[in-house]
């Protein structure tokens, strides 16, 4: 699997001119391919890994696109992919531009859409949920769910500082919660949905701090607060470098959660073709990060510097450790919009209801806007979900 992210990287910069003829032959010959198939590849126009989407960009005049997304949430990477890999080249008109809006957290991204700044945007399902309840600021409707578990393993995640005692099961583990600080990914986010509930259905008596998923860290390891939920990839970054430890995830409870891609419907009426465009892109992208683990963390890792490869990798394709209850799926990609979804949507609008998050228990007519996602799957000829990303064993994993 490895050595097919390499290969297919080296195709890339071969085919968009970031590297010779004579180049790509010298490190594909050292990868083990033999000169007779590398040179049927140079001359031929069979479609490749990179290039298997490719097509003559749609006809239009060219649009420029503002579009945020922030990294340091997996459900953000499929956005960071279509960046890194040009993959929206192909779906919008030829001229065309996008000018990114990259953040640590999702709370800018809302709101520069909600400022008519972005027409696209990528968040956790909570303020993405939030969002579309704003109308009289701004029409935005979720357009897809680009990632998704029902094993809470993405998002509903809890860690306790290193030296907090260890339990034999949940339940000690959520009596001793109680009295106790505990941190939360930010207010209105995924992780206030979960521990909200977990603090609603077992009563606990806790001092909650909403807090960056950075600062988290810092108070982890610090000892200034107990207890944190935390998302991916901060939760592999806490746990590989000791700041915390992770007691249990989501998959207690079948948590479900995931991320959206909202798009301004001002933008989606003008430019429904381009928006349609952007979901082709993003299922590529998709289909390139079940394909590609190691490539794709090496390009996420451009964004967050902060990170290393592995805390990366294990995020999403690392399997749990046999101490947590866990799902050997972490989570799905692209999944599209059918009764179990549609559910767990309704459930949560119904739950920021209860907490006083929003004033409505269900979504505004069509806030959940399916018809592009439907549209976008036909054409590119895919089905939805597009895979599972399966946790794998840590010596799976090489720098």
């Amino acid at each position: 699997m490895r050595k097919l992210d390499e290969l297919d990287e080296l195709i890339g910069d071969y085919e968009k001119g970031r590297m010779d003829r004579r180049t790509f032959f010298k490190k594909t010959i050292l990868m083990g391919l033999t000169v007779s198939s590398i040179s049927a590849f140079l001359s031929s126009n069979v479609k490749t890994v990179q290039s298997a989407f490719a097509q003559t960009p749609p006809s239009g005049k060219p649009v420029t696109l503002g579009v945020g997304y922030f990294p340091s949430w997996v459900g953000g990477w499929s956005g960071a992919i279509v960046k890194h890999r040009e993959f929206w080249k192909k779906y919008l008109p030829a001229g065309s531009k996008v000018e990114w809006d990259v953040h640590v957290v999702g709370p800018p991204v809302a709101n520069n859409l909600l400022a008519g700044k972005l027409q696209i945007g990528y968040l956790g399902d909570t303020p993405g949920f939030v969002a579309t309840t704003k109308r009289n600021i701004a029409d935005l409707r979720i357009v897809s769910i680009n990632i998704y578990s029902n094993t809470g393993q993405i998002c509903a995640e809890m860690l306790l500082r290193s030296d907090a005692p260890q339990f034999n099961n949940l339940d000690e583990t959520i009596k001793w919660l109680n009295g106790k600080k505990i941190g939360v990914s930010g207010k209105g986010s995924c992780g206030d949905r979960f521990v909200s509930g977990l603090v609603k259905k077992y009563n606990i008596k806790a001092e909650i701090q909403h807090l960056d998923p950075t600062i988290i860290k810092t108070l982890l390891q610090s000892k200034k607060i107990d207890a944190a939920q935390s998302f991916q990839p901060h939760v592999a970054q806490i746990s590989e470098g000791g700041f915390g430890r992770l007691v249990f995830t989501g998959v207690e409870w079948d948590w479900q959660e995931g991320s959206v891609i909202l798009m301004r419907k001002d933008f989606i009426d003008s430019h429904r073709e381009v928006a349609k465009g952007w979901l082709k892109a993003d299922i590529e992208a998709s289909q390139f990060m079940l394909k590609n683990p190691y490539a794709t963390v090496k390009l996420i890792a451009q964004d967050l510097p902060g990170f290393s490869t592995k805390d990366l990798w294990t995020a999403l394709y690392g399997r749990y450790h046999e101490n947590i209850k866990s799902s050997e799926i972490n989570a799905l990609a692209q999944v599209g919009f059918d009764k179990q979804i549609m559910e767990y949507i309704d459930e949560a609008f119904r739950f920021l209801n209860s907490i006083g998050a929003i004033t409505i228990d269900k979504p505004l007519p069509e806030a959940i806007y399916t018809g592009l996602l439907e549209q976008a799957v036909k054409e590119s000829g895919v089905k939805l979900p597009l895979g599972q990303f399966k946790g794998r064993p840590a010596s799976e994993f090489k720098e």
